[in-house]
């Protein structure tokens, strides 16, 4: 059954619809917010407030349930990384888990930890326009339809991110090869 039939279904009261909801949402939701934020403890809490709206909302069905879930759980990632609070905490430095164990990677570098760096360092709406692509492997509408943007802009992040991440592994490739020659 599509995921629009049993969201409606949960709607309707439906506690077996949460359960199936949940197993196909709640990993997938889980590591995008943990990319965004770099944060067990606070993906746990963003995931789990994701379905209490999802369970919260009064309105009718969304057309497309995976891009609204997403959409949800991107939005409250944002507003976390917004906020006062975590402008003045230190950013996370480890990231894992980043990339799919998958060969043929667009990111075939050596080292996962430098590609994680990297990716650490482009701009929040750089960073989760690359990972909703090659990650969860959205196509660029639905990410367009998940962070609310254009497609263009998102086409345009998309091209910023992946020159800059070339740039900065180019640079710790460099970097690396001069420490290990003065060595």
């Amino acid at each position: 059954m599509d995921d629009e039939r049993v969201y409606a279904q949960l709607l309707r009261g439906d506690a077996a619809a949460l359960a199936e909801l949940m197993q196909r949402y709640h990993g997938p939701l889980y590591r995008f917010v943990y990319r965004q934020t770099g944060d067990s403890a606070l993906a746990d809490d963003l995931v789990q407030e994701t379905f209490i709206r999802l369970l919260t909302y009064r309105g009718s069905a969304p057309a497309r349930f995976k891009a609204w879930a997403y959409t949800i759980a991107r939005n409250l990632a944002y507003d976390h990384l917004k906020s006062a609070r975590h402008r003045n905490e230190e950013a996370s430095a480890a990231i894992e888990d980043l990339l799919p164990d998958t060969d043929g990677s667009v990111f075939s570098h050596d080292s996962r930890d430098e590609v994680i760096a990297a990716l650490g360092r482009l701009p929040t709406e750089q960073r989760e326009v690359l990972i909703l692509r090659f990650y969860h492997e959205f196509k660029l509408e639905e990410i367009a339809e998940v962070t609310g943007v254009a497609l263009g802009t998102v086409k345009s992040r998309l091209f910023h991110a992946l020159k800059a991440m070339k740039g900065f592994l180019t640079v710790m490739e460099v970097v690396d090869d001069r420490s290990r020659s003065d060595a």
